[in-house]
């Protein structure tokens, strides 16, 4: 990682920043913007470090500074840093955004760790002295934090040593834990759901930034179809039983997700097919039951699967136009089936008025060296489509295996 030096901007080159800025807001309001970069756009977003509600650095950021470092200085003391990550996501068919966030881990010593997020061309304002929060000096404590979404919150893990129990941690809806703990080395476990997952876990004597890697996993590209026997207006809310959040969609979750328009062939508000979005929700799928599929008779399977689970065919062509093209770096897959049984309770989906017939099935996929696995075969639900019809589709690519 780099790190930046920097000077600090005295009150003309504040003025002087917010003028540009004001400049480049109106032009977008003239000419227009979304949350797509087209080429000639340079994704970036001003950065405002505050001291008790006063600008004492203003910065702008591009993807140049992923990686990077800032220190944060008050009264020519260093007291903290601000690093920056970037992430990028592409948007499919027909649509093919690109999206691309900007993120911050901000330390201040002797505080729990920030994470904040902002989309391109946004302003992003921290106070070094009033949001931060002071640690408690007298225990072990820190922030617990994914890369896919920064906090982990609202979470139960249990710490082992030589696989004896020793306490639990509890993380707040800041990811935040103390504990009475001693520091030493230890196994972290997670269990949601019945399902138990762990990493390898270096305790440090006061406070830290822990890191669990995989605790959430993100379900791309979930399109949902909606099919009313007449024209209806529909509000749609998505929640996370077990923490979660939706991280990218459109139109855009949950502004323009109330007050749809659905007409009985399925387009909403004049102008989508299907509603898209993306989210992160704890890794705890389902992996027992499944098909070893070989690459090359990959799209077939899926034809005829997505058909047997009862998609149409315009469905059908939707995923295999989208995943077949992804999915060519492994020789064989392992592909596991969740369905509204699996999803539910990870993934809820609320609807204003409520759908006689619903299918949801995200296929979760892993890449496999060879074809020696054997996996038990999955018994696909019965489904007929009746009355107000809902079908969702979506995969999980685990890439880490």
């Amino acid at each position: 990682m780099k790190v930046k030096n920097y000077e600090m901007l005295d009150k003309g080159d504040i003025n002087h920043m917010k003028n540009l800025i004001s400049v480049f807001i109106m032009l977008l309001i003239v000419y227009g913007c979304s949350n797509s970069t087209a080429p000639d756009e340079k994704p970036m977003v001003t950065i405002e470090i505050l001291q008790n509600g006063l600008i004492q650095e203003t910065f702008i950021v591009t993807e140049e500074e992923d990686g990077d470092i800032y220190p944060i200085y008050f009264e020519e003391q260093q007291i903290g840093e601000l690093e920056i990550y970037i992430t990028e996501r592409i948007t499919y068919p027909p649509d093919e955004e690109i999206i691309i966030s900007f993120h911050t881990i901000a330390r201040k010593n002797g505080n729990y760790t920030k994470f904040a997020g902002v989309s391109h061309f946004d302003t992003l304002r921290i106070d070094y002295q009033q949001d931060f929060d002071i640690i408690n000096e007298n225990l072990n404590c820190g922030t617990m934090y994914d890369p896919y979404d920064g906090f982990i919150i609202n979470a139960r893990f249990s710490v082992w040593k030589d696989s004896v129990f020793i306490d639990s941690l509890f993380t707040d809806d800041l990811g935040r834990f103390e504990t009475e703990i001693e520091a030493d080395d230890y196994l972290l476990k997670a269990v949601v759901m019945g399902e138990s997952f762990e990493t390898e876990f270096q305790l440090i004597e006061g406070y830290s930034d822990y890191f669990f890697p995989n605790y959430y996993i993100l379900d791309s590209k979930p399109n949902i179809y909606l099919y009313p026997q007449f024209t209806i207006e529909l509000d749609l809310n998505i929640s996370f039983p077990h923490t979660g959040k939706v991280v990218v969609s459109i139109p855009e979750y949950p502004e323009q997700w109330r007050n749809l328009q659905i007409e009985p062939d399925g387009k909403i508000n004049e102008q989508y097919n299907y509603l898209f979005y993306e989210s992160i929700q704890p890794n705890v799928f389902q992996k027992t039951k499944g098909w070893v599929v070989e690459l090359e008779n990959l799209e077939d399977f899926f034809k005829k699967n997505l058909q047997k689970s009862g998609f149409n065919q315009t469905e059908i062509n939707d995923f295999i136009e989208h995943w077949i093209p992804i999915l060519i770096d492994s020789q064989y897959y392992a592909i596991y089936p969740q369905y509204n049984k699996q999803l539910d309770p990870l993934i809820q989906l609320n609807f204003s008025k409520q759908p006689d017939s619903i299918l949801r099935l995200t296929y979760f996929v892993e890449k496999l060296h060879s074809n020696e696995i054997e996996l038990e075969k999955p018994e696909i639900p019965s489904f007929e489509r009746t009355g107000f019809v809902v079908t969702e589709w979506g995969l999980i690519f685990d890439e880490n295996e």
